[in-house]
């Protein structure tokens, strides 16, 4: 199923925590809601008056947070209602939440990545420092661990135990983050390959991949057993990679302009990736028609 023309141009997804809902937010400053499995809209919202950069669902779904280019941090209800937002001191880049630490993590164009608390919005700790924006961040639900990544090339990981690590620096600046199921490891996408540390000795490992461009964003399938990718620039592939090997397990249809977000949904069973091309797209994860 595609959507064409759902946003200017696509940034974000997330899905619900029950899989059927995807959020989709672009450059025009608006979320959208898509019900699954036949990908129809139930509902839109303007959320920020410039990019939407990030949106997560909370437990039961009938919330989600969302960060962007206007430094707005918001929780809304799924009718688009806000029920509380702050205006950060720099533009939101990425967030990630964890709900059961009440924690929200937000990465900023200012350098810095900011603790949160998910309950009042309230800052709860000393903000670790990059040389410059920052553009992923990333958390580790089962453990305290917590990664930033910035356009300086520097990835740091922390704890509540332990002071800011900077992991050994990879090739080129990462774009997206995101810890392994297990938390033994960090991985990173930036151009053509895939980044893996351990965590946490920081030792670094170089995936090559098959695609031709900077990987945009990667997410775990819901068992990790493989790495979600979606590129851009010089690519729009979307794979399935083997989290050992950077080897394509699977490939999709590309899109026509360059790649901006995918999310798996929680149950393994769909796959959505949104563009520059404007296009939100649904894959139902057992058809193998959907497999280019």
């Amino acid at each position: 199923m595609i959507q064409d023309n759902a946003h200017s141009g696509g940034n974000t997804l997330a899905f619900s925590n029950n899989s059927n809902i995807v959020a989709s937010g672009g450059w025009g400053g608006y979320i959208r809601l898509w019900r699954m499995p036949d990908g129809t809209q139930i509902h839109k919202w303007k959320a920020h008056t410039s990019s939407v950069n990030s949106i997560v669902f909370l437990q039961g779904d009938s919330r989600l947070i969302s960060g962007g280019y206007d430094r707005r941090l918001v929780e809304w209800d799924t009718r688009g209602n806000e029920v509380r937002s702050i205006v950060t001191p720099s533009a939101i880049r990425h967030l990630v939440v964890n709900e059961q630490k009440n924690l929200v993590l937000t990465g900023h164009t200012d350098g810095l990545a900011r603790q949160w608390r998910l309950s009042d919005f309230r800052l709860v700790s000393k903000p670790v420092k990059h040389g410059d924006s920052i553009r992923a961040v990333a958390e580790h639900n089962a453990s305290d661990w917590m990664a930033s990544s910035g356009e300086d090339g520097a990835v740091w990981i922390w704890n509540k135990s332990d002071e800011p690590k900077r992991l050994q620096k990879p090739g080129s600046f990462v774009r997206t983050l995101a810890f392994s199921p297990d938390g033994k490891h960090l991985y990173g996408g930036s151009w053509f390959n895939i980044y893996r540390w351990d965590i946490p000795g920081g030792k670094l490992q170089t995936l090559k991949t098959e695609h031709n461009g900077i990987i945009k964003e990667i997410q775990f399938g819901p068992n990790g057993d493989y790495l979600a990718t979606i590129s851009r620039q010089t690519d729009s592939a979307v794979l399935f990679l083997n989290p050992d090997s950077g080897q394509a397990m699977r490939r999709f249809q590309k899109h026509d302009l360059c790649g901006g977000a995918l999310a798996v949904s929680p149950d393994g069973r769909y796959l959505s990736t949104t563009s520059d091309d404007a296009s939100v797209r649904f894959y139902n994860l057992d058809d193998n028609q959907n497999t280019d």
